[in-house]
């Protein structure tokens, strides 16, 4: 009789003690379960507040057909070089591409640029750029360009069509185009120029499609090393070069 007692103490002993065990480690689990939640929360926090001085947050408002942008204006860290020392430029600076080469591959050095389109249309495109580097007409002369979410995208010359490559649409241009980008080129040397272009010899202007208003997104990666870019404008049809290279800038707001 008191070697059952005895035993039936040890198992109960040994109870206790498996559920002082299991309540302590329960206990040293909440700890670090809250310390884990508490950086993921941190995480987040850091990742909202990045996310609030990305390049793409803010916003070009149009403006009676027309917008106008200097390409410095675009905000955090990228990977062109700002410049302000070739003489020439608009505003307070310039981009140039002074990383290596990129013909065949687009997508390196992304600037990307919101346009919120209150005019619905079809809109020529055209940036000032200019060769920072060199003397050859076809070289340090070209970048890409995307519109990715506009209703259409294209190179038109005397009523010839062009589409990028990657749309499903044809025909292409001459030359270098992929995933929706066109390289656009200019050929002028010395200088800031204003001119953009698809399709190698065979230069076609390049337009862009708002079938609605809505905020839009501009794509612009870089190409050839030393090609440096200034400023662009858009103009709705029944809108003239002129009157877009002289309007005001577009008004930049923050959503």
């Amino acid at each position: 009789m008191k070697k059952y007692q005895w035993g039936k103490l040890v198992l109960l002993s040994m109870a206790i003690c498996c559920f002082e065990a299991c309540s302590s480690d329960n206990t040293a689990e909440e700890p670090m379960q809250e310390m884990m939640e508490e950086e993921s929360a941190e995480e987040a926090a850091e990742e909202s507040d990045d996310d609030e001085s990305l390049p793409d947050r803010i916003i070009y408002l149009e403006r009676d057909g027309i917008i106008s942008v200097e390409f410095e204006t675009v905000e955090g860290e990228i990977e062109w070089e700002r410049g302000s020392t070739l003489e020439g430029f608009d505003g307070e600076g310039y981009l140039v591409w002074n990383n290596p080469d990129s013909f065949q591959m687009p997508g390196n050095g992304m600037l990307t640029y919101k346009l919120n389109i209150s005019t619905p249309g079809t809109y020529r495109f055209i940036w000032r750029s200019r060769i920072t580097e060199g003397e050859t007409q076809s070289e340090a002369n070209d970048s890409w360009l995307r519109f990715n979410d506009a209703a259409d995208f294209f190179g038109e010359c005397d009523g010839r069509i062009v589409y990028p490559r990657g749309t499903g649409k044809t025909p292409n241009p001459e030359g270098s185009s992929a995933d929706g980008w066109f390289k656009v080129y200019m050929n002028r040397v010395g200088e800031w120029f204003w001119r953009s272009n698809t399709s190698d010899n065979d230069p076609h202007d390049i337009f862009v499609t708002f079938d609605e208003p809505g905020v839009y997104t501009m794509e612009v990666s870089g190409r050839s090393k030393f090609h440096g870019l200034d400023r662009f404008v858009l103009y709705v049809e029944g809108k003239t070069f002129e009157e877009a290279e002289s309007a005001e800038r577009s008004e930049i707001v923050r959503p």
